[in-house]
């Protein structure tokens, strides 16, 4: 290769008038990698679930394995962190104790309520129903203020069996949630080799809500008769939207808007499909889902005739705090990983059914492409948490 020759003057009256863009460049190229190269501190914990509440907090389960009369339990231990690292265990598995028989649980997630100062815990339990060590798994919500103390419900527990995506409404005193509509038993199969099941889709599971009020006792049906098969929490302003099914098909789901403490709802669009992902913007005035295993759609809940579509593989997603795009991990809830930037496209009006095209867009990735098993992003949006795959470590990012 050959390069042009230049007198020594002219080089260093390059070299001096190019230094500062050189720089410049550099900077501009190495700083978003020196944010995510460095966390702002690290849980080296093996945490198996963590959630945001609104001033930036994260509540998180550990992993916490015992013997108990020579049988292995698994009851994980909850914790608060605080935004600067700073951390409390507000409940220690191994002294979370309910009835004579041994039990275990995971926890499969967290809701904090609007102001902060209560949890509803999602856990999966298994408990011994015998002395023959026979076992029944199932699901509950653990209520709690973020001291650990229990909230009980007026002449009850303060564990709400078979409850799931359960969320303190604004009142304070009422929590919503979910049962599943078990299906009848399938027949037993025929001797010989059989097929694998096929996978449970997201439109194959049915629930009805409830509520409950902690102070009065009193609980009953919310939108009876109405079944819903996915739901994402609003977080402070009490709303949610789901996605609601008829009880006979799975066939052109809707997507409405729901406000479970005055028990209305609003129907926004039915939907070609549904493929998981559910998730509302921070503003609330977007919402996004995927409709196939290819196509993320993003639609206005005020004016629900706008909407967009772009191209990018199933998975679960986070808004930036702008709206201007999403946070998606690629592939299977329950898998690691890694994490793309994908942008939003303008909205436009679908009046009439004509739906716009799905747009390509090239995902950023960020973390370079590692792998995360699950990850977040706070409601003010300068923070990214993330744990990693293996020994499952909590590492949060302040977002550039």
């Amino acid at each position: 290769m050959i390069f042009p020759r230049f007198p020594a003057a002219r080089i260093s009256y390059l070299t001096t008038a190019c230094l500062p863009l050189l720089v410049l460049a550099v900077f501009v190229q190495v700083c978003p990698l020196r944010a995510q190269d460095s966390p702002a501190f690290k849980i080296d914990e093996t945490v198996t679930r963590f959630a945001f509440s609104a001033d930036g907090r994260i509540a998180y389960a550990v992993r916490h394995v015992f013997s108990e009369k020579k049988i292995q339990l698994q009851r994980d231990d909850l914790w608060i962190a605080d935004r600067d690292g700073k951390r409390r265990r507000i409940l220690q598995g191994d002294k979370f104790v309910r009835g004579t028989l041994p039990f275990s649980y995971t926890v499969r997630g967290f809701l904090w309520s609007p102001d902060g100062s209560k949890l509803a815990v999602e856990l999966a339990t298994s408990e011994m129903i015998n002395d023959d060590g026979d076992t029944r798994d199932g699901v509950a919500t653990l209520l709690l203020d973020d001291t650990g103390r229990e909230i009980q419900v007026s002449g009850g527990d303060s564990i709400i069996t078979g409850a799931s995506n359960a969320a303190w409404l604004a009142d304070g005193a009422t929590v919503a949630y979910w049962t599943e509509i078990q299906k009848p038993a399938a027949a037993a199969p025929k001797a010989g080799r059989q097929e694998p099941p096929p996978p449970i889709l997201p439109l194959d599971r049915s629930f009805s809500m409830m509520r409950v009020n902690v102070m009065t006792g009193n609980s009953g049906a919310l939108f009876a008769g109405r079944l819903f098969s996915a739901l994402a929490w609003g977080g402070k302003r009490g709303d949610a939207m789901a996605i609601e099914r008829s009880p006979d098909t799975s066939l052109h789901p809707r997507l409405v808007q729901i406000g479970p403490g005055a028990e209305s709802s609003r129907d926004l669009a039915t939907l070609d499909g549904y493929a998981g992902g559910l998730e509302i913007s921070p503003s609330g005035k977007k919402v996004a889902y995927w409709i196939d295993n290819e196509q993320l759609e993003i639609r206005d809940t005020v004016l629900p005739t706008r909407v967009a579509r772009v191209r990018v593989a199933v998975g679960l997603l986070a808004w930036s705090a702008d709206e201007t795009r999403v946070l998606v991990k690629r592939g299977a809830a329950a898998r690691s990983g890694d994490l793309v930037w994908v942008s939003v496209p303008g909205l436009s009006n679908s009046a009439g059914g004509a739906m716009p095209a799905a747009v390509e867009v090239t995902p950023q990735a960020i973390l370079h492409d590692l792998e995360f098993r699950q990850f977040d992003i706070s409601e003010d949006g300068r923070t990214l948490a993330v744990v990693e795959p293996g020994k499952r470590n909590l590492l949060v990012y302040v977002l550039p």
